[in-house]
């Protein structure tokens, strides 16, 4: 068996969907290791991670963005290497496809938060995306929530779209050596208690108001301190440093940036709560990661986020920076509630 698989989120510092990307293939490499995976870019990869040894990096370097190079580019490339079936794991794939393929579709938010997206991307995608979710042979969607708004969105047959859910990988779990400990909390310069919060920093991850609830808990007497982990994301630049200054948060408020997946454990492992006040999401995976890392997790009583923790978590809405607050006192004063 040949499989063409869209390499592309696994170009530069990844993020949801380039983790999801490469934790699906070397999975696929040890299950099925006599198969052949040939990874398709439109740009050189960076020295891949042991567990994808197997596979076979086909990048172009023609200077084409990845949405032309997909539609022009990668269809020609396709036909060359004939392979039995192409999987595109991030929302789009060619509109012209001479091979069978799956398409995995995260969530719908192109449709539904429009305002959360570039407009670049909005034009095309939103165009684009119902014919080849039409045409794929499979689709992959993360949870019962996002399958739901597809279908009615796509209106794709039931039978097309399959959920399956994903999982925190395997390293992540509680970090409990105390001189390790000690060495991550120096490293970063973690305060003893602080509320954490991971991932691609953009406008639906709601991390105003996440700012705005540490403001309250600090009006009420709770000295906790925010630590974001992730990279910046579309429409963010500058915006939480301004809402900080404006709150007089500067000693409240750590920005880590981008931070290594091996040291993620550990800071999940360091923090008091793990809050995740997003306003959509199709899934929803660091709040899995905080918890098999033992640590409480507060989140959205919207989108998937109520079918994935469930009881598991404490759930807000996301609306309210008051109701946030309250959520975070709760974890705060009882961690193991």
């Amino acid at each position: 068996m040949r499989i063409g698989f869209d390499g592309t989120p696994l170009l530069g510092q990844r993020s949801g969907v380039g983790h999801y990307t490469g934790r699906l293939l070397a999975h696929l490499v040890q299950q099925r290791p006599e198969w052949e995976y040939m990874l398709f870019s439109n740009r050189p990869f960076e020295p891949l991670e042991a567990e994808l040894a197997g596979t076979l990096p086909l990048a172009d370097n023609f200077g084409f963005s990845r949405f032309v190079w997909m539609q022009l580019m990668l269809p020609r490339i396709i036909r060359q290497r004939q392979p039995d079936l192409c999987h595109f794991p991030n929302n789009t794939a060619p509109l012209c496809l001479s091979r069978p393929s799956v398409i995995t579709i995260h969530d719908a938010s192109l449709f539904l938060h429009s305002r959360h997206h570039p407009r670049s991307r909005l034009l095309a995608l939103r165009l684009l995306l119902p014919h080849v979710a039409r045409r794929a042979t499979a689709v992959i969607t993360v949870s019962q929530h996002a399958r739901q708004d597809l279908r009615r969105i796509l209106k794709l047959p039931a039978d097309k779209i399959h959920v399956i859910h994903e999982a925190a990988p395997d390293g992540f779990q509680p970090l409990v050596d105390p001189i390790q400990r000690r060495q991550l909390r120096a490293r970063y310069n973690l305060p003893e208690q602080f509320v954490l919060f991971v991932g691609t920093m953009e406008p639906r991850k709601n991390l105003k108001r996440l700012i705005r609830a540490i403001a309250h808990l600090r009006q009420r007497g709770c000295n906790t301190r925010l630590v974001l982990v992730g990279p910046n994301g579309w429409l963010i630049n500058g915006s939480l440093e301004k809402e900080v200054e404006a709150l007089n948060l500067q000693d409240a408020v750590q920005n880590l940036g981008y931070v290594p997946q091996e040291d993620l454990p550990g800071i999940y492992s360091l923090a008091t709560v793990f809050a995740f006040p997003s306003l959509y999401e199709g899934f929803g995976l660091p709040p899995l990661e905080a918890m098999a890392c033992g640590t409480p997790v507060l989140t959205s009583r919207d989108s998937a986020m109520a079918e994935i923790c469930g009881e598991a978590a404490c759930l807000v809405d996301p609306q309210q920076e008051e109701a946030i607050a309250d959520g975070l006192a709760c974890l705060l004063a009882e961690p193991d509630r």
